[in-house]
């Protein structure tokens, strides 16, 4: 079938709907063309009577104080409460807590005006942080850049990584209802604009030129005059999407961008463990938010300060892209033994007390295949 538009927009994930809607507003003619069958793309919010709360799949955490993100989510009647909690570590098989996510950032600001150039961060840890006594801020360092980037400390870039941490401790929200509410408002507010949406359709070529686009998918033909693309940067890397001409400089570029592999490991409990002391070496954990470890899992986050029996295992960067492969009964196990390690516990304990659970593979989902991009060394010039 052809069809034809204005404008075309390539994916109906925040950035789409967001593109989508300017557009519509402006009174364009306006289609967003989506492979999956549902929009918001790694926002995915499931809603589960199993489980306690609203079930992020993907993105979770509202990071900054953003005044563009609260003005959104003002319009979209979202509400929402900051995550305030204990920053635990498990280092040399003792649970113990951190006083922030980096240990002793003035120190390592000192360490970073030493850079004449910028180095990888596993140079950086080696040649600035080579001393035993910084063992737990290499500890630290790595885990943030490997987990909160999904980086390779080998590419990521020690300059991005000082310029990130120099605007120092960001707040930390979630949303009431999940990340989901907030893709609705969008969706809605599209179809009041008469956005038609093209769900199930992947794109498999675009041929262009000036005023002139033809979009290629497996069920549709578009005409439009201009195209927004709006994918995952995976998915150019990859080059999943061919576009006659080529556009050479633009996959060169994103070929040098870094792009994170994440896997999601969600578990419902039947009771917060983690709140009870006889299950963590005698530890106050009650206030825990997030707790970090060297294990196959590396991280886990609760819902504090919601009370719930529901705790996140999240696996980013090297740690994902050695499971991304794997089928989820694998990465369960896998979680369910790392979580026991955290906490030395019996994995038949965990199972016993396991009311259900949930795992989500980003790397491996064709449409996304992989999490986020990040900052490499020498890339700058790539963005």
């Amino acid at each position: 079938m052809e069809l034809s538009f204005e404008v075309v927009v390539i994916g109906a994930g925040a950035c789409g709907l967001q593109a989508a809607l300017e557009l519509a507003l402006t009174g364009k003619k306006v289609a967003v063309v989506e492979a999956r069958d549902r929009v918001g793309g790694r926002i995915h919010t499931l809603n589960d009577p199993n489980f306690q709360l609203p079930v992020e799949l993907g993105a979770e955490f509202i990071h900054g104080d953003l005044e563009p993100t609260k003005k959104l989510l003002e319009k979209a009647n979202a509400s929402y409460y900051e995550v305030f909690a204990e920053v635990w570590q498990q280092l040399d098989g003792q649970l113990q807590q951190q006083d922030h996510f980096i240990e002793d950032e003035d120190l390592l600001q000192q360490r970073f005006k030493q850079l004449k150039k910028d180095i990888s961060v596993a140079a950086f840890l080696e040649n600035y942080l080579q001393e035993d006594r910084y063992e737990e801020m290499r500890f630290t360092l790595k885990n943030y850049v490997e987990g909160y980037d999904a980086a390779d400390i080998q590419k990521a870039s020690t300059y991005a990584l000082r310029d990130d941490l120099s605007v120092g401790d960001k707040k930390q929200f979630r949303l009431e209802a999940g990340y989901g509410s907030l893709i609705d408002y969008l969706y809605k507010a599209c179809l009041q604009q008469n956005v038609l949406f093209f769900l199930s359709d992947p794109v498999k070529e675009i041929h262009w030129e000036e005023d002139r686009v033809t979009t290629h998918c497996e069920e549709h033909l578009f005409f439009s005059q201009k195209i927004i693309i709006t994918v995952p940067v995976g998915l150019l890397q990859t080059e999943s999407i061919r576009f006659f001409p080529v556009l050479t400089q633009k996959m060169a570029a994103s070929r040098i961008l870094g792009f994170g592999s994440v896997i999601k490991i969600i578990f419902q409990f039947h009771e917060p463990f983690w709140r009870n002391k006889n299950y963590t070496q005698g530890k106050d954990l009650s206030r825990a938010g997030f707790i970090f470890s060297s294990e196959s899992i590396p991280t886990w986050w609760t819902c504090y300060p919601k009370e719930a029996s529901v705790i996140t295992g999240w696996c980013a960067g090297p740690h994902a892209e050695k499971l991304k492969h794997e089928d989820n009964a694998l990465i369960l196990q896998v979680a369910i033994h790392s979580l026991a390690q955290v906490f030395k516990l019996d994995q038949s304990f965990l199972k016993s007390h396991l009311k259900d659970s949930r795992v989500v593979n980003w790397a491996s989902d064709p449409f996304s295949l992989g999490a986020y991009s990040y900052d490499v060394m020498g890339g700058g010039a790539a963005k």
